[in-house]
């Protein structure tokens, strides 16, 4: 194949086939506008797909397209370069579309802003981390890959309608789960790991897909045996992914849905009380039966006592912060690099017990901390408490189930990054954490105003 990609002639030809359908694309494009919105979508959907959860998938191609690699020091030019040309070209074909969805922008920008100012504030802080790091060329590299993915998540906020999102969702998960359960890629303790790196963030997926299609067969007859058949899939997933966290995670979301229909029928300030009381629960239940009952951890969970090593070395981590960096933290990427060696921020912090390295902090949290300090994670915590307010006044204003999503991907998100990271990172949660901020932004800014 490489011989022939060398001849010329044969070059030339693909260069000419590839230069006639990009034409023909953008022509259709700027002429049916059916067509151009479904493009966009499936263009949303490679990228989303491309950085699930917070290491994104693992099949050869999707690695290539991942923003992650433009933020390695180690990437080679040419790949940074073919990756800028397919993402430009994208941005390219669609830009008959772009000139009309795109023309509002300041109203949108202002918008969000009153509405989520702590969240912009926070973007704000992440932006200017590159002044303080100790690598400044590998933060602002990350904070450039984190802003490419912010202004896309943005523009789905601004553009498509909750029902477009959960579409986007069900439909995202039910790929990862059947590809998953095709190419389960076993651990060496047999675990699945799907078409991800690890059996945790698999799942975590898996737990999300059952969760949302279970709610679909309920909500839509028509499509019942298939929504019930890849909750089916998800759930095998799951099961073979060897996670007590997820099999926690599953019951909660399942439940979740049922006690937000009952949470709708509430005022706005008992419904965001008992909400909140719903989180706290549930993480107190996932602690009790992770941390606490020996009998369900050990023989049905197969969980260790300290969530596999993560308590003995997050307060290490915590101290470290505390001692070095404590307002602003070590900017964007700054914390973890194994790759300084002892000059490595994270260098020894290990889990005493096993020996275990840690590459990451294994809290979304803790990681926003390494990276932006108290003054950082602050600022998060205010935003995502002032979207789960902004999300109650929604749910009870508009249809179910569609109107529970920005709770749902919150409620999501929160769980998952109990004992996983990717808050802070180029991946999906926070993709969806812009969609939902800039969504809440705009749908109660103008619910609001009607009123």
């Amino acid at each position: 194949m490489k011989d022939i990609l060398r001849v010329p002639m044969f070059m030339l030809m693909l260069f000419c086939l590839v230069a006639i359908a990009f034409v023909t694309i953008y022509i259709l494009v700027a002429r049916h506008h059916k067509f151009a919105a479904r493009l966009e979508k499936i263009f949303v959907g490679i990228l989303f797909f491309t950085i699930t959860s917070s290491s994104g998938v693992t099949p050869m191609l999707f690695q290539k397209l991942h923003p992650i690699i433009f933020s390695n020091l180690k990437t080679t030019a040419p790949t940074i370069i073919g990756q800028l040309a397919i993402y430009s070209g994208m941005i390219i074909l669609l830009v008959p579309r772009l000139s009309k969805t795109t023309k509002n922008l300041v109203p949108v920008a202002i918008k969000w802003i009153l509405g989520d100012g702590f969240f912009c504030l926070f973007l704000l802080m992440m932006t200017l981390s590159g002044l303080w790091s100790q690598t400044p060329e590998h933060s602002y590299r990350a904070i450039l890959s984190m802003w490419g993915i912010t202004l896309v998540s943005m523009y789905v906020g601004k553009q498509y309608s909750w029902l477009e999102i959960y579409g986007l969702l069900r439909w995202l998960s039910c790929l990862l789960a059947l590809w998953g359960v095709v190419q389960t890629n076993p651990s060496s303790d047999g675990c699945w790991t799907g078409i991800l790196s690890h059996k945790n963030p698999f799942s975590f997926q898996m737990a999300n897909t059952a969760s949302l299609w279970i709610l679909y067969a309920a909500k839509e007859k028509k499509y019942r045996y298939l929504s019930l058949f890849i909750t089916l899939i998800a759930l095998v997933g799951l099961q073979k992914g060897c996670s007590g966290a997820s099999r926690i995670l599953t019951v909660i979301l399942i439940t979740f849905w049922v006690y937000l229909s009952v949470l709708k029928r509430l005022p706005v300030k008992w419904a965001f009380l008992c909400f909140l009381l719903f989180l706290v629960g549930s993480i107190c239940i996932a602690i009790v039966v992770l941390n606490n009952l020996e009998a369900i951890v050990v023989d049905g969970l197969k969980k260790d006592m300290t969530l596999t090593g993560r308590t003995n070395f997050w307060p290490l981590i915590i101290d470290r912060i505390n001692h070095n960096s404590p307002i602003f933290g070590y900017g964007m990427g700054g914390f973890w690099q194994s790759w300084r060696g002892l000059e490595d921020p994270a260098y020894g912090i290990i889990d005493v017990k096993s020996g275990f390295v840690p590459p990451h902090s294994h809290n979304g949290f803790i990681d926003i901390l390494c990276e932006l300090g108290w003054g950082g994670l602050l600022l998060f915590i205010f935003s995502f408490f002032n979207n789960i307010f902004r999300g109650v006044k929604y749910l009870i204003k508009e249809s179910f189930p569609e109107s529970a999503l920005a709770l749902y991907l919150l409620t999501f998100m929160l769980m998952t990054n109990m004992t996983e990271g990717g808050l802070l990172a180029i991946g999906t949660y926070w993709c969806w954490y812009v969609v939902l901020s800039v969504k809440l932004s705009l749908d109660t800014t103008v619910k609001d105003n009607q009123h």
